[in-house]
């Protein structure tokens, strides 16, 4: 005897699409119907998270549904997040706003907002002495000798770049890092050791859903460094799961600066760590 469910195979597609969770393509072989009509019986079920690619959007995404869930509106979340009205609607349609959290929402924000105020003379008070203390440091400074780049780039060097075990003999110098300064840092330090700019090799490490190309042409202006020294991106794949905060504008991703033929160089490097963490 057939079940309804069987009776009805709108609602077993539907069911199905849910739990287990059946791909477009299952469910086409299952039923024996095409993707229109599949289409049409499975309108506003999100799809199983195995069947979806990730993409550029992903995050934005699951910080919509975040901000939905906390009572906003789509124009408001889509401001936040920065897309378009109907993009927003359409990733959180299916979840009704809830009008007490959204007059909750708004009640603190302008609560943080009149707070502000009565602060801003003291954040003005912090960032002017913030800006006396980083001038007095720059004088206590001063102008960086070979010597101080030798010692200073060895020891971002030891803290940041790959090291050689005995386990795994490594004897190259290979520096990674995601601040343009430290790079800077480094790349002044093989100049003192007599390796310019244009005798290394520089790559890209970041996740696909960035821009790979935008981030090597930062990264080539930044350090005023050509940009046809730069190798193939090296891209991450990105995990849907994971909620990741290095994301937009701001995202780069990291830069690899290796120095071929450098094992003398990695010897120098060990040797001056070897004498700046002598005890005695």
């Amino acid at each position: 005897m057939r079940t309804p469910l069987e009776e009805d195979p709108r609602a077993e597609a539907r069911r199905l699409r849910v739990d287990p969770g059946m791909s477009l393509s299952q469910l086409m072989k299952h039923f024996g119907v095409g993707s229109a009509t599949l289409t049409d019986w499975l309108r506003g079920i999100e799809p199983p998270d195995w069947t979806r690619r990730p993409n550029a959007k992903d995050d934005l995404r699951a910080r919509a549904l975040e901000l939905r869930a906390q009572g906003w509106s789509v124009n408001d979340l889509a401001s936040e997040i920065g897309v378009a009205k109907s993009t927003a609607h359409a990733w959180v349609k299916h979840i009704p706003l809830d009008r007490d959290s959204e007059r909750a929402r708004r009640k603190q924000e302008h609560a943080a907002v009149m707070a502000a105020g009565r602060w801003d003379a003291k954040r003005e008070e912090r960032d002017r002495r913030q800006s006396e203390v980083h001038a007095e440091a720059a004088r206590a400074v001063g102008e960086l000798s070979d010597r101080d780049l030798l010692m200073i780039g060895a020891a971002v060097y030891w803290c940041e770049g790959a090291k050689s075990k005995p386990w795994r003999r490594l004897d190259r110098l290979t520096f990674i890092n995601s601040d343009p300064g430290l790079i800077s840092l480094f790349l002044r330090f093989l100049a003192v050791c007599g390796r310019d700019a244009e005798s290394v090799d520089y790559r890209v490490h970041i996740h696909e859903t960035a821009d790979a190309e935008a981030a090597v042409t930062w990264w080539a202006e930044e350090l005023k460094v050509p940009r046809r020294l730069f190798q193939r991106p090296t891209i991450k794949r990105h995990a849907p799961a994971t909620r990741r905060a290095n994301t937009g504008r701001d995202y780069h991703g990291c830069l690899v600066v290796s120095v071929p033929r450098s094992r003398e160089l990695y010897w120098r490097v060990e040797g001056v760590m070897a004498t700046l963490t002598r005890l005695t």
